[in-house]
């Protein structure tokens, strides 16, 4: 078709169809002006993992992977996070229970499970996904390719204006009802499509009756897109607003020109509402910065709380509890609190998360020192337990119950041991002293009463002795009274609050009687000390008080002894000094005021033995 061989009114038509065309292309803004994803992800870390199960579950029933794909990943990071503690506390109760860490194998739980295999399948559908458009996308190239091979096929060969026109506007609708295209390819194909067009307008005439009629089916489609994106603005999620304003946008550019009078009311409209979407997202994005940067602050505060709380040497079971909590607590807080800016966030985490992790470092360790020490106090107990059953059976009441005194004494500065055995180890040990302290309480209750009967022979004989008439005989009053004594002693001992009260009106009674005989001095002193050491018989613990009345005995006749030697030896030495005579009777009078002692105290050992 030549240029010169159409009509004239045609090249006037040509000339306005340019200016529309360019018109078009200049004032419609590119694919690359529009961003998709500017919503902040959602914040699922204030979710348990059940309510994270759901909504991965719910994202399944989706038919349109493109809505939920922006969700997956901050959905995945919350799971993981809830993974991350259970994992922790797993591993904390493990090493608490006794388990060695490098003996921990962590179990995953049924929500895990099942979120894993949800996972699975999405990662799968995101991998179809991605295919099926990489493959459409090829698919719409090769379409669009073919519809170029179309268009420069009417621009050389098409000889009827009618048929080129209608196959011409058949190609556009063909070309904007196709989907994009790789985008590496789409510049050159936009171009090429571009030349095109203003080749088609260059080479083929069309009449005014047509070309109205093409500008006013144009302007039904741009009023629909206008329509459509007025639409948009009272869309409540900004994602798909924006998405779907640059599908409309990708429309709207491809559409032929309109009629003149309509261009710039129907592209101030468009425009109109295209700002007001764009303005939507700006607010959106300052009122994200706003809140990213509070969200800045209280995570700023809660590394430095985490930083703050530290384990020293010497903290106690239920200091590190309480710490434990107030970490705990931050770490709730924490999932609670939004994100920062990426960069700071990724940051503040990484802070926040090391403090933690250094947290529960030293706790493991403190309970390891704990679990070890527990051990060596377990088996320094057990021990006191084998020595208490070794006594449990004793009857050797004062010294086994001093001994079990002393294995007390040594519990209580025993350590803890684990609480699962603690109630176990301390029964075993208060059993075997129960046995024993049992047994004395059996053993003196029975003495007790003994006692009792004792006391009353005891009164009844001291109604003997103070009704006792002495006789003619000296011999034989001395004789009795050594049987009064003999029998006071065979009966045994009193209770112990009685004991004083009637000794000493034994002892009175026997006295007056021993005064009336008249004896020497030797004999009362041997009387007197027989008495004594009865007295000691009757008290607690006499083979104790008898024993060391022994020694004591010889230790005054040992060191008698030795002083009546040193003296002796000495009073060679008398002759030749001053005053000789004088000393030497004076030294000779302790040696023998000495032996005497000594004799007497043989006498008093002698009395003992006797016993």
């Amino acid at each position: 078709m030549k240029e010169e061989e159409l009509p004239h009114e045609v090249s006037d038509s040509i000339q306005k169809q340019e200016t529309i065309q360019e018109a078009v292309i200049n004032t419609v803004p590119s694919e690359e002006s529009v961003e998709v994803e500017v919503e902040q992800a959602e914040n699922f870390n204030a979710l348990s993992k059940k309510e994270l199960l759901d909504v991965i579950e719910n994202f399944l029933t989706e038919p349109d992977y493109s809505i939920v794909k922006s969700k997956i990943t901050p959905l995945k990071d919350a799971f993981n996070n809830q993974v991350a503690l259970d994992k922790q506390h797993q591993l904390e109760k493990f090493n608490e229970g006794g388990g060695e860490k490098d003996d921990f194998k962590y179990q995953p739980d049924e929500l895990e499970i099942k979120f894993n295999s949800a996972l699975r399948k999405i990662n799968k559908r995101r991998i179809e996904f991605h295919e099926s458009q990489e493959k459409l996308r090829e698919e719409n190239l090769a379409a669009k390719q073919a519809i170029l091979v179309q268009l420069k096929d009417i621009i050389q060969n098409e000889e009827n204006m009618s048929k080129a026109f209608n196959t011409f506007h058949d190609l556009q609708a063909k070309w904007r009802a196709i989907g994009p295209v790789p985008s590496q390819n789409m510049n050159d194909l936009w171009m090429t499509y571009k030349l095109y067009i203003e080749k088609f307008y260059d080479l083929i005439k069309i009449n005014r009756e047509l070309q109205d009629l093409d500008q006013k089916k144009n302007l039904e489609m741009k009023i629909h897109y206008c329509e459509k994106l007025e639409e948009l603005i009272l869309e409540p999620s900004l994602n798909k607003a924006l998405s779907k304003l640059q599908s409309l946008q990708n429309n709207w550019r491809v559409i032929g020109p309109i009629p003149r009078d309509k261009r710039t009311e129907i592209g101030e409209r468009f425009k109109a509402a295209h700002d007001k979407i764009i303005e939507r997202k700006k607010e959106y994005v300052e009122k994200l910065k706003i809140k990213q940067e509070e969200n800045l602050k209280i995570k700023t505060e809660l590394c430095e709380q985490v930083e703050g709380i530290v384990i020293d040497e010497n903290i106690r079971h239920h200091e590190l509890q309480e710490k434990f909590k107030q970490i705990q607590e931050l770490q709730l807080k924490w999932r609670h609190t939004g994100p920062a800016e990426k960069t700071a966030d990724e940051q503040l985490w990484t802070r926040f998360k090391n403090s933690c992790d250094n947290f529960y470092k030293l706790k493991t360790e403190f309970y390891n020192r704990r679990k070890k020490e527990f051990q060596s106090n377990l088996q320094a107990k057990t021990e006191l337990c084998i020595q208490a059953e070794a006594l449990m059976n004793s009857t050797e009441w004062k010294k086994t119950a001093d001994e079990l005194k002393r294995l007390n004494e040594a519990w209580k500065k025993t350590g803890p041991v684990n609480i699962k055995v603690s109630d176990k180890i301390w029964n075993r040990f208060r059993s075997a002293c129960d046995v024993f302290f049992n047994n004395r309480k059996s053993h003196f209750s029975d003495i007790d009463k003994e006692y009792e009967e004792n006391y009353t022979k005891k009164i009844q004989l001291l109604e003997r002795i103070e009704n006792f008439q002495s006789g003619e005989s000296r011999e034989d009053n001395l004789n009795q009274i050594k049987n009064f004594q003999r029998e006071w002693t065979e009966i045994g001992l009193v209770p112990i609050g009685k004991k004083d009260e009637t000794f000493f009106k034994y002892k009175k009674l026997i006295d007056g009687l021993f005064t009336k005989l008249k004896l020497s001095e030797r004999e009362t002193r041997e009387i007197r000390y027989k008495e004594k050491i009865d007295h000691y018989k009757q008290s607690p613990h006499p083979q104790e008080k008898i024993t060391d009345e022994k020694r004591n005995l010889m230790h005054k006749i040992s060191q008698l002894k030795n002083d009546v030697t040193v003296w002796e030896n000495n009073l060679g030495f008398f002759a030749k000094s001053k005053n000789a005579d004088q000393i030497k009777k004076e030294f000779e009078e302790k040696i023998t005021k000495a032996k005497d002692e000594i004799s007497r105290l043989k006498d008093q050992l002698q009395v003992i033995k006797t016993f």
